[in-house]
């Protein structure tokens, strides 16, 4: 019994041994992993965030990124088409929509992996 109990956990040790588990994933350059956002506002990349909060709410979800400061908050719609409702940018490479005193123009492009 003792030897059969050796063999066994030889066998078990020799195969644990080989198994280094699933191969490391390799992100594409443009591709997000869950959790993450990337915003770039008039074409310069301000960074990606891996403070991402996503609350859906029926057909309504809330994303934010950052935080209050320097982040981006914008109720997104499923109901018929993937809809911004509303967009909130918080000081990011000098856009800030909480500033209506503040008029510029730009354009964003915001890519979140909830």
């Amino acid at each position: 019994m003792r030897i059969r109990w050796i063999a066994v956990a030889a066998t078990t040790l020799a195969v644990a041994g080989c198994w280094s588990g699933p191969p490391e994933r390799k992100l594409a350059p443009d591709e997000l992993i869950a959790g993450t956002a990337q915003v770039t506002v008039n074409g310069q990349d301000t960074g990606t965030t891996v403070a991402v909060q996503c609350t859906p709410a029926g057909s309504l979800t809330t994303i934010m990124t950052g935080d209050k400061a320097s982040g981006v908050s914008a109720p997104v719609s499923s109901k018929d088409a993937l809809t911004a409702e509303a967009v909130g940018i918080g000081d990011l490479d000098g856009f800030n929509t909480a500033n209506p005193s503040f008029r510029t123009s730009g354009t964003f492009a915001i890519k979140v992996v909830c």
